[in-house]
């Protein structure tokens, strides 16, 4: 088994440990005898000093080992959380033995009335004195090692699955070029009944391009809404929901949705980048010809579900 102690520190740590054992217990029995001098004769009182100060001194000596582990203890959980957290860490540090400093001092302050006896009193602010520093400071750093977690769960959370086209973003041609160059785009079929109440032909044929183009996948979205603002809700739930980045633009019906990126950022896309997307949806809709639309017993041409008051996304993708 590998020893956990280190020999000369051990040995320095039980040195100190005996010696300040040896001097708080003989302080503290010589103060004792000196505030009540009649409880014992003063030849005998210095057998009792010199005892006190001994026992105590073996005690500790002999607890260094468990004294030990419990400053190794706290030193590397100090250690590890300040060199986490770089400056702030030692500024937690020295912020928690400053507040156990000025707590120690009004404890002192307290019972200087109570404990007449000089050095139980100072025993009992020094033992208090570190241990609230040790107290304070630890929260002070767990305090802020929570803060720096919530920081890197939202820096976690930044680290999306892909982004959201939503509807105002097909009000401008820079559509195509976040199009072309965003990882994973998606457009929500609510986007398509979004543009069809509030947008124009021009918004849907960008729409439609995207799409089918394969630039852009569609998926399932908030199926009911009143009004472009609740849209917007909706699509920012939709967002945070299926983890995506929601890309919108300003001056639209439409707000911009919660952490949504500006299709602004975005340059107008080249020639050759609008018409790479045009002619892969030109292919794809060739590809997926519908037959000819068949005639019921009237005689009439069944309608479209483009001719109806709430269009689908399929209609765009003709799935």
């Amino acid at each position: 088994m590998t020893n956990m102690y280190d020999k000369k520190k051990l040995i320095i740590l039980r040195a100190a440990l005996i010696v300040i054992g040896g001097v708080l217990g003989g302080t503290a029995m010589w103060q004792y005898f000196e505030y009540y001098p009649d409880v014992m004769r003063r030849e005998f009182a210095v057998g009792v000093i010199v005892v006190s100060s001994a026992v105590l001194a073996a005690i500790l000596g002999l607890s260094a080992k468990p004294f030990y582990r419990l400053f190794s203890s706290v030193a590397s959980t100090f250690k590890g959380l300040v060199k986490d957290l770089g400056a702030k860490g030692v500024t937690a540090v020295v912020a928690g033995a400053v507040t156990a400093g000025m707590l120690g001092f009004l404890f002192d302050f307290l019972v200087r009335d109570v404990i007449e006896i000089i050095a139980v009193r100072v025993l009992a602010d020094i033992i208090l004195t570190f241990v609230l520093a040790a107290l304070i400071g630890y929260g002070f750093v767990k305090w802020l090692a929570a803060d720096d977690e919530d920081d890197s769960a939202a820096r976690c959370e930044s680290h999306k699955r892909g982004y959201l086209l939503t509807a105002s973003c097909f009000f401008d041609d820079r559509v195509f070029t976040a199009a072309h160059v965003l990882i994973n785009a998606k457009v929500t079929e609510t986007a398509f009944r979004a543009l069809w109440k509030y947008g124009g032909g021009e918004a849907l044929e960008r729409l439609r391009i995207v799409v089918e183009s394969g630039a852009a996948q569609i998926i399932k979205g908030e199926s009911q809404f009143s009004d472009p603002t609740e849209y917007t809700r909706a699509e920012t739930d939709t967002a945070s929901a299926r983890k995506l980045v929601a890309v919108a633009i300003a001056g639209t019906p439409f707000g911009m949705p919660d952490a949504a990126i500006a299709l602004d950022d975005f340059s107008a896309p080249s020639d050759a980048v609008k018409d790479e997307l045009i002619k892969k949806a030109a292919a794809m809709t060739t590809a997926e010809q519908k037959p000819e639309p068949s005639v019921n017993a009237d005689n009439a041409v069944p309608a479209s579900p483009a001719d109806t008051d709430e269009p689908s996304g399929e209609t765009i993708i003709h799935k």
